[in-house]
């Protein structure tokens, strides 16, 4: 486990950031690489195929485990520069990553990398700039809205709830406990943030991490399952709400569009009163909906959030129901 421990410097300096594509690239290569990922379905469901050219690069990032810290340059503006600092990484770095890789069985190419072969390199960054130009290009769009998504949940956590709720929320493997932020993991380590404040990014990987060969400190989370409903016009859903929420939950977060009691929204939907609680006490715990008590009824509507995820159906889609 590792303990970051911060001050009232670091709470005050503690923001949410998005991740860049470069950064991005090795860690998605990795979640690609299991059938379960959001990432993977996103791309199957875009028509977009690994290239061949790209196997170098999925060799050396494997389905499950570490993804090389070398192959996440901080800050890479464009390819060419994230590609220029893969390309200087000194051999003992590379050589490092590498061993803590799950190799079942080395082909010579990976020995010749960690061998500091100058043509491994170049067979790498061209691996890495095919499956950049080919897929992760091709998709970044459709993660940006995800990322943008998410953002905006948090923000509306931090808002509502404050920094301690909302780190708590970020991962079941992320916790607050007094002015301690526990990330669970292989290694155990007490990291001091000295006033440097904590950025917290978003990401395509699947399990918490926090960078700490970056110059400021960074503890990255999964992209929260909430922040994959929002549409992104793919072809394989016609409705993506209803593919994820369920038929009668997105139903429920269409008429909230316009205020509804419990036993109106019941009416409204022809369900029972109970379904009626149940979805909106669901919807409410995502962020979706807000509730209040008026008298001995109970008021739910959309929020901005929830707004936002319902705004690009069809103008009659409500009125359908």
């Amino acid at each position: 486990m590792i303990r970051l421990r911060l001050g009232v410097d670091d709470v005050a300096r503690t923001k949410f950031a998005a991740p860049g594509p470069y950064c991005e690239l090795s860690v998605s290569a990795q979640v690609i690489q299991q059938p379960t990922s959001p990432f993977r379905r996103l791309c199957a469901a875009s028509g977009v195929r690994l290239p061949a050219s790209a196997s170098h690069l999925l060799e050396l990032v494997p389905a499950h485990g570490n993804v090389p810290d070398f192959l996440a340059p901080e800050g890479a503006n464009s390819l060419e520069e994230a590609l220029d600092i893969v390309m200087s990484t000194p051999d003992r770095l590379i050589l490092n990553d590498m061993a803590t890789l799950p190799w079942p069985a080395a082909s010579s190419w990976m020995l010749d990398l960690a061998d500091g072969c100058v043509s491994a390199r170049k067979e790498l960054a061209s691996s890495v700039r095919d499956y950049h130009d080919q897929v992760l290009k091709v998709l970044w769009p459709a993660i940006e809205r995800v990322v943008e998504t998410d953002l905006r949940f948090r923000a509306w956590q931090l808002a509502t709830r404050g920094v301690a709720a909302t780190v708590d929320g970020l991962h079941p493997g992320i916790r607050w406990r007094d002015g301690v932020v526990e990330v669970d993991g292989p290694l155990d380590a007490d990291v001091d943030l000295a006033g440097r404040g904590l950025q917290l990014m978003p990401s395509l990987w699947t399990r918490p991490a926090f960078t700490a060969h970056w110059t400021q400190p960074t503890l990255v989370y999964p992209l929260g399952r909430f922040a994959w409903m929002a549409p992104t016009a793919t072809k394989s859903h016609r409705d993506p709400l209803a593919a994820v929420l369920g038929t009668t939950r997105a139903r429920v977060l269409r008429a909230l569009a316009d205020e509804h009691t419990t036993s109106g929204l019941a009416r409204a939907l022809g369900i029972s009163l109970a379904s009626a609680s149940t979805h909106a006490a669901v919807l409410r715990d995502a962020g979706l909906v807000t509730s209040r008590r008026q008298g001995q009824s109970v008021r739910h509507t959309l929020t901005s959030l929830g707004a936002q995820w319902t705004s690009n159906d069809r103008p009659n889609a409500t009125k359908a129901m």
